[in-house]
This record gives structure tokens, C-alpha cells and sequence, in this order.
């Protein structure tokens, strides 16, 4: 990965980008453009991110940081809209050639450097992992082979910043419906009530069988799968299996079965964390969710009018009755798209409040 790095990187010392940033006012609307137009030169690498604070959008040290990478930047063209009272800037941003190619390189010397370099929304992000019990094999959670795979992941996956909330916690705060987990429907769920971004759900298939002169096969599948909370949707889904011979009774499923993960287990770990990193890095297209409750077909007709009017792109995800939910791809952060919405709805004399905000999600009702 740091040689296709360097190789990708040797193409970027002038690289010239072109972006759109949107926001409140017209200087955070310039920001955002201009972290866009470093997130697209390299990807996880260089990037930033914004939170919210008492309703108000602060950029912290990692947006000046950005803005720090451009050499020059020209607005290329710009926009005001009086209903929203949003700005949408066009730029096209000049990467600093020597400050780019330094950064870069001293993150390829240096492995406490990548993991200071690789501030990215990582840690704005919640990873909600959860051991979900195979029909055949009743490993419990506090067995070692399930112990070991949690640490494992926990580990690796604060190692990157994310913010890591394992079954027990949740059980302390929640009670056992945690340990209920049967399905994705499930696991998604729970994720969402925490305001997870992920839900990684992890299980086992095992067994042992004979072999020749008193010896046995002890084989373990270890499956490791990661949904997006937001959509629903399956991005990861990672196995390694692995097996060990013992003799007689030396040792039982589960010890076999812990020994087997110590040696499967980091290589499938470090899969699953590549392709959650890969998610957040900036290389898939960035949308919002928005859910809308109770509302009648004609709303619905309204809603769709308009998003069309604010010129963002979007698709119908689910529709049914009075319930639809629409994936919009825009570039402005979550609170924005909100504010964007409401002032929109409340224009058209929609009756529809914000309900709930939870990361990408929002959900509006009907009054």
C-alpha cells in the first residue's frame, strides 16, 4: 500500500483540482471546497472534518491543516440561496508541491506519523461490534476464542481513531437484549440506537471430526461482517478458516477452537479493518439519508419537487404508504442538509418537523 502510495503520490506535485464546497457562509463554503480538493489528492491521507457544537459548525485544526496544503486556489464559480441561506462555491485549488511531497514522505518513514496524519473523520466515527452466537456452535461471549476476536478488533480499529463500542458495554447499558442478536435487522438496530456509523457482526463455525490412530480435526470458520447504519448495506464481509489435529481429549471444541482464531484471527481482522477504512476515506460517494414519517402521497410528490429545485442528486431508497426514505449525495455536511430541508419544507408549507438526528440519518415526521 506505500509503494502504490508513493507511485500515486509522484503524479500530485501540481495536481490541480477542481471542487465544490457548500455552507452557511460564503468562507465556509471556500473551506469546505478547498478540503474537498485536498480529500480528493489523497484520499485518507490528507483530509478533515467538521462537528457540530450547541448547533453550531465548527472546522477544527484538521480543516486549517487542509487549507495549509493549497498553494492558490481560483473560485471558478459561486452561489447564494436566499431561502437556505447557503453558499455553494466552484474552486479549482493548486496543491502545494513541496509541502505535499514532504507530508508525504515523512508519513512513509514513519509509522507514528501515519497514525497522526491519518486524521480523518475516523474519529467522529462509531464502530458498534457484536457477537452474534452460531446455531451450532454456543461459544459464549466471555469464552477466549470470542475474548481474543474482540480484542483484536478493538484494538485495530482504535489504532485508526474509530471509536469502538464492544457487546459488553452496550449489555451494561442496555441489558441482555444485546445478547439477542440473530440477525442483521438486529444488529443494525441496536447500532443505530448507539448513533453507530458500523456495526461489525461477528461469528463462528466449528466442529471436530475423526481422523486416524485416536486423532481429531478441529475446524473453525471465522466470518466478520460490516454494515453501514445509515443504509443498511453490506460493505465487508471477510472469512479465514483454519484447523489444528489433536489427539484424544486434549483438547476441548472451544480450546481448539481459541487456538485456531489466535492464528486466523489478526489476518481476517486486518481485511475487515482495510475495507472500513477504505468506506470513510473519501473514495465512495458521500450522502445523507433522509427519512420522512407520516406523510401522504402528495407530500411525497412535494419532498421529491423539492430536492429537484435545490439541485442535489438523489435516489429513492424505500417507499411504502406514508413512510419514504431518500439517499441525497451532496457534498455539505449532515446539519447542513437539515437546515437545507427544513427551511425548504417549512417554504412549501409542509407540516414535517425534525424527529431525530443520528450521524448520516435524519428523520423528519408529520405533524
Amino acid at each position: 500500500m506505500l509503494v502504490s502510495l508513493f507511485l500515486f503520490s509522484l503524479s500530485l506535485w501540481a495536481l490541480e483540482v477542481t471542487t465544490i464546497g457548500e455552507g452557511g457562509t460564503r468562507q465556509a463554503a471556500i473551506n469546505n471546497a478547498i478540503r474537498n480538493a485536498v480529500e480528493k489528492a489523497l484520499g485518507t491521507y490528507i483530509t478533515s472534518y467538521s462537528q457540530v457544537n450547541q448547533g453550531e459548525l465548527i472546522y477544527d485544526r484538521i480543516t486549517s491543516a487542509s487549507a495549509g496544503y493549497v498553494k492558490s486556489y481560483k473560485i471558478l464559480a459561486e452561489s447564494h440561496d436566499p431561502v437556505t441561506d447557503t453558499y455553494k462555491i466552484k474552486l479549482i485549488a493548486v496543491v502545494d508541491d513541496i509541502k505535499l511531497k514532504n507530508a508525504v514522505e515523512e508519513f512513509m518513514q514513519s509509522s507514528q506519523f501515519q497514525r497522526t496524519f491519518q486524521q480523518t473523520k475516523f474519529d467522529e466515527k462509531r464502530v458498534v461490534v457484536i457477537y452474534k452466537p452460531g446455531t451450532g456452535l454456543d461459544l459464549p461471549y466471555n469464552s477466549e476464542a470470542v475474548q481474543s476476536m474482540m480484542d483484536l478488533i478493538e484494538d485495530k480499529l482504535a489504532g485508526y481513531g474509530f471509536r469502538v463500542f464492544l457487546s459488553d458495554q452496550l449489555r451494561r447499558i442496555r441489558g441482555r437484549a444485546v445478547e439477542m442478536v440473530v440477525d442483521k435487522k438486529t444488529a443494525i438496530e441496536i447500532a443505530r440506537q448507539e448513533a453507530g456509523d458500523v456495526v461489525v457482526v461477528v461469528s463462528f463455525d466449528a466442529g471436530k471430526r475423526p481422523a486416524l490412530d485416536g486423532y481429531y480435526i478441529i475446524y473453525a470458520t471465522l466470518t466478520l461482517k460490516a454494515y453501514d447504519a445509515t443504509t443498511g448495506e453490506l460493505f465487508a464481509n471477510v472469512q479465514e478458516r483454519g484447523k489444528i489435529i489433536t489427539y484424544g481429549n486434549e483438547y476441548k471444541l472451544a480450546d481448539g477452537v481459541a487456538r485456531i482464531i489466535i492464528k486466523i484471527g489478526p489476518h481476517c481482522v486486518d481485511k475487515l479493518t482495510k475495507k472500513i477504512v477504505t468506506r470513510f476515506s473519501g473514495s465512495w460517494a458521500k450522502f445523507v439519508v433522509l427519512i420522512f414519517r407520516d406523510v401522504s402521497p402528495w407530500e411525497q410528490d412535494k419532498i421529491e419537487d423539492i430536492l429537484d429545485k435545490i439541485g442535489w442528486r438523489y435516489r429513492i431508497s424505500r417507499q411504502t404508504g406514508s413512510y419514504m426514505e431518500i439517499e441525497v449525495f451532496s457534498e455539505a455536511d449532515p446539519t447542513s442538509v437539515r437546515k437545507i430541508v427544513y427551511k425548504r419544507l417549512k417554504t412549501a408549507g409542509l407540516s414535517l418537523i425534525p424527529a431525530e438526528m443520528a450521524g448520516s440519518r435524519i428523520i423528519f415526521e408529520g405533524t
